[in-house]
């Protein structure tokens, strides 16, 4: 009889610590990670279309880098304007070659990107890119894999300036599937 309870009680007794952690790391978890966040191809709530940008989005080579002997590809941003939110469906690298350029990921405060800083935007990861309010910037910019671009909402002027991380407006565009923003202040 004992080895018999001693027995059950090495399986019950994991068992049930295994029951009472799925139940604890259910009800404690934090809702402002970036994980709380959908990512991935098919949770990015954006569609296919032509690039959104405020101003005029201007396709640049960058001769400082070269690809297969040829300029790889970028754009120039004009002091100010900015990409809506999107994401890539097969990611997407980005370096600033000249000027001072900015990047948020959804969830995360903006960061200002100098000469030769980059960035990497894994597949249905949801971000904007642009110019400082001052200075334009010249980016590296180049798609992975499959190239589709998956397009969201303007970036409003509390996300441009540092002051939000994007999941107010997210929430918005969910919500009224307006992409156009009436405080996107330039």
């Amino acid at each position: 009889m004992t080895a018999n309870v001693n027995t059950i009680g090495r399986v019950l007794v994991p068992a049930g610590l295994l029951v009472v952690l799925f139940f604890v790391s259910r009800s404690t978890g934090d809702a402002q990670t970036p994980a709380a966040i959908p990512t991935g191809p098919t949770a990015c709530p954006g569609q296919p279309m032509t690039v959104q940008a405020t101003g005029v989005y201007t396709p640049k080579p960058v001769p400082d880098i070269t690809i297969n002997g040829q300029p790889g590809p970028g754009a120039i941003w004009e002091a100010g304007m900015r990409s809506y939110w999107h994401c890539h469906v097969g990611g997407q690298v980005m370096m600033i070659d000249q000027g001072v350029g900015r990047i948020q990921v959804r969830g995360e405060k903006i960061r200002v990107m100098h000469r030769g800083d980059t960035h990497y935007a894994a597949p249905g990861l949801e971000h904007w890119h642009g110019a400082a309010p001052d200075q334009s910037a010249h980016f590296f910019q180049t798609s992975i894999g499959q190239t589709t671009t998956l397009w969201m909402e303007e970036v409003g002027r509390e996300d441009y300036m540092g002051y939000d991380n994007g999941l107010a407006s997210r929430s918005e565009f969910l919500k009224s599937g307006v992409r156009k923003k009436a405080d996107a202040a330039r």
